[in-house]
């Protein structure tokens, strides 16, 4: 020990972001999906610290970070939202063109969040200050206040589609109680068309979307569904398991880009509570070992 001096010890702390890795679909539709077993191990115990309570957040944070880099910096992304504009637009123009067609209006119906309205500004701050995504106030400081952004594209297709003499229905997830008001306000301020309580259809009681859909299919034939979870659309794989999901989506391949457009999103969604029981409650040790069986599968 050195006397009559004080050592000064510096603590550095190095973040390093990590991400997860998106795996993009491409596997031939007869190619089964499998379920990968779980090793148990302890449960967090009840009493857990807030220095655990930050680490978990902050691997949370570390497996979105690629995610959400893609989806706010690539090109790619960016061509994907103009993609599935343009593939709504081609089927609302078919039908418009339709000679055979009578009887009901025609209309879309779409998702918000990741389909139109941007949220990824949010996400990606709170994956940098180190909050995952699943425990973050994220959505309450985009949804709550109303501060959700345009997807590239959304306004000029929607205002299209408007001016086309098209029913608008923003079928979402928000809660309605809670969201309504912000929403409605969110959406007008944007710019987007037909923002009233008339089409703007959000969860009351079940997140199942298929009774709002058939209350819109009673009085409309609906063009396209447009979303980026599989629940936005009339498919039936609400509370399914990975491999359902799977399953129905090749059942229904001949309609995707055509009476059904998908969004991409890596960062959250259906898909992530489906890859394995309880997965959104697993502690970071076991999500990634889950992680890393999927990823290293011989498929």
């Amino acid at each position: 020990m050195l006397k009559g001096k004080k050592k000064l010890a510096t603590l550095v702390t190095v973040c390093v972001l990590a991400g997860s890795t998106a795996m993009a679909a491409g596997s031939p539709a007869a190619v089964p999906v499998r379920t990968v077993p779980v090793r148990q191990s302890a449960p967090v115990p009840a009493g857990t610290s807030a220095i655990d309570t930050w680490r978990t957040q902050k691997q949370l944070a570390q497996e979105e970070t690629m995610a959400l880099l893609w989806m706010r910096s690539a090109a790619e992304y960016r061509a994907l939202c103009y993609q599935g504009y343009n593939a709504a637009m081609m089927e609302v123009d078919k039908a418009l063109s339709d000679p055979a067609r009578k009887g009901k209006p025609l209309a879309i119906v779409l998702d918000c969040d990741e389909t139109v309205t941007d949220n990824t500004p949010a996400l990606a701050k709170a994956a940098a200050d180190g909050n995952g995504q699943y425990k973050s106030i994220w959505w309450r400081d985009v949804v709550h206040e109303g501060k959700s952004g345009a997807m590239p594209g959304a306004v000029d297709f929607l205002q299209q589609v408007d001016k086309k003499g098209l029913a608008i229905f923003y079928v979402s997830n928000r809660y309605a109680p809670v969201n309504y008001e912000a929403t409605e306000a969110n959406l007008k301020a944007l710019c987007f068309p037909q923002a009233d309580k008339k089409h703007i259809l959000l969860m009351e009681k079940s997140g199942n979307k298929q009774l709002r859909f058939n209350t819109i299919t009673a009085d409309y034939d609906v063009v396209v569904y447009m979303g980026d979870n599989a629940g936005d659309l009339p498919i039936g794989t609400n509370g399914k398991s990975l491999t359902e999901r799977n399953q129905i989506v090749d059942a229904h391949k001949a309609d995707f880009g055509t009476k059904y457009i998908v969004f991409p999103n890596p960062v959250y969604g259906a898909w992530v509570s489906a890859i394995a029981k309880n997965y959104l409650t697993m502690t970071p040790e076991q999500r990634d070992e889950v992680n890393r069986e999927f990823l290293t599968k011989n498929y």
